[in-house]
């Protein structure tokens, strides 16, 4: 559950450092400068979703690794949640900056 609360705490985090920059811009921003932040964002969002996976894919090794029987099997669908929320979250993070990202243009 830790993991899950710093994921979320994160994404929150971001999300307001976001927006606050977006409020920073009190004229807007070019659609150039859209375009860039839009492709930026894009990026961390594909990137956090490979972080996910990644973290699924070791999370599962170790469950592999460390439990057998019934223990293993709900461990690694612990890791399948865990996955699903950062990806999840990703999401979330990537669809309120591009809402900014529109919302600042000129």
């Amino acid at each position: 559950m830790n993991k899950h609360f710093a994921s979320m705490l994160a994404t929150a985090a971001v999300a307001f450092t976001f927006s606050a920059h977006a409020a920073d811009t009190a004229d807007g921003i070019s659609r150039a400068e859209a375009k860039d932040l839009k492709t930026q964002s894009e990026a961390q969002y594909k990137a956090r979703k490979k972080v996910a996976e990644a973290k699924e894919d070791l999370n599962k090794a170790d469950c592999k690794t460390a439990l057998d029987g019934s223990a293993k099997r709900a461990c690694e669908k612990t890791a399948k949640n865990m996955a699903k929320t950062d990806k999840s979250a990703a999401k979330t993070v990537h669809e309120a900056e591009e809402k900014s990202i529109k919302d600042s243009k000129k």
